[in-house]
């Protein structure tokens, strides 16, 4: 079964670290994905657990799937 505060962390750090590989800051992840960057802010730091259709943005907003962002396979 999922531990879903250890999902959230593992989401987070993949999003950290394919935003540091592309050179892109949590604020233009934010305009990209439509959402606040206040948002953003609190999810790459553990404050909050984002709905099902926010990680869909931020998916479409990286170019990843929602697979790539959990098991952190994404090497692009």
């Amino acid at each position: 079964m999922y531990d879903p505060d250890e999902a959230c962390q593992m989401m987070a750090a993949s999003i950290k670290r394919i935003c540091r590989q592309r050179g892109i800051s949590p604020y233009v992840l934010a305009k990209k994905a439509g959402i606040s960057t206040s948002s953003i802010s609190y999810l790459l730091n553990g404050r909050t657990r984002p709905q099902v259709y926010t990680v869909l943005l931020i998916c479409n907003a990286l170019g990843v799937t929602i697979g790539e962002l959990f098991d952190g396979e994404n090497r692009k």
